[in-house]
């Protein structure tokens, strides 16, 4: 007798619908079996992302720039550029007119680098020659400054020069890295090089072309053995003074006078 009972009430609350429908939770059938899906969730991330992207562009927001890191000059060890060599005296004639020759050397070895040129004793002396009647018809005297010097390379060798006042190794070796050369104007008897006839030159000029760890490897036309010449960092920042009266010759400077020059380096590029 319960069980009919019980059997009559289920079948009367079936019939009533109390049962919940999913209709009623606005869920199908699926939806009360499984959970939402994670690539859903996903696709609206995604689609927010593209939405803020988009309007970043919109916007012209600029783009992020990835720095470039550059060489440290200090990890650079050794560098030694192949520069063209020959003396200011080629012909080994230490006359008046090759004993002043130096600055002249020092152009046309720049000269003869950038331009791939091949350099021997008669090229030199004929260019010497040449450059030292040019300059004549232009106004320069026998020793030139660093800034005349930057004046010749550009209007007589088309090439690019300029002067740097920051003397110190580090920026000698940044501009060597460049790859560019440096002319430097020196008090010559400081530099206390032993090939030369004492006393040594009062101004000279040379071609620094490379560096090693504690030396600068120079051109050095001031002698027979300049060919990759070496002196210590201290020797060339110590000698390195512009000839200090524009227009006179050495007759008319003292060697405190020449000691006391400025302070200027001459970067070279073609």
């Amino acid at each position: 007798m319960y069980i009919k009972f019980l059997f009559l009430v289920i079948f009367f609350v079936i019939l009533t619908g109390c049962a919940p429908q999913a209709a009623d939770l606005n869920l199908s059938g699926s939806d009360l079996i499984n959970t939402p899906k994670t690539e859903n969730i996903n696709t609206s991330v995604n689609k927010n992302t593209n939405q803020n992207l988009n309007a970043n562009l919109t916007n012209n927001t600029p783009p992020v720039e990835i720095p470039v890191v550059k060489p440290v000059v200090n990890e650079i060890k050794k560098l030694n550029l192949e520069v063209p060599f020959a003396t200011q005296a080629p012909y080994s004639v230490w006359d008046d007119l090759h004993n002043e020759a130096c600055e002249e050397a020092s152009m046309i070895i720049a000269y003869y680098y950038f331009n791939n040129k091949k350099l021997n004793a008669d090229l030199m002396e004929q260019e010497i020659l040449s450059l030292i009647s040019w300059e004549e018809k232009n106004g320069y005297v026998v020793d030139v400054t660093a800034q005349e010097t930057v004046d010749i390379l550009s209007a007589k060798f088309n090439l690019t020069a300029k002067l740097i006042y920051t003397v110190t190794v580090e920026q000698i070796k940044s501009e060597l890295l460049k790859g560019n050369l440096v002319i430097i104007p020196v008090a010559g008897r400081l530099l206390g090089n032993p090939n030369f006839k004492t006393p040594g030159p009062l101004y000279h000029m040379l071609v620094i072309r490379g560096f090693d760890e504690d030396e600068f490897i120079t051109n050095d036309p001031g002698t027979r053995k300049g060919e990759n010449y070496r002196y210590k960092y201290k020797t060339i920042i110590n000698a390195i003074h512009d000839w200090p009266k524009s227009g006179f010759t050495k007759e008319h400077v003292t060697e405190e006078e020449m000691n006391q020059g400025q302070k200027v380096i001459i970067s070279v590029s073609k």
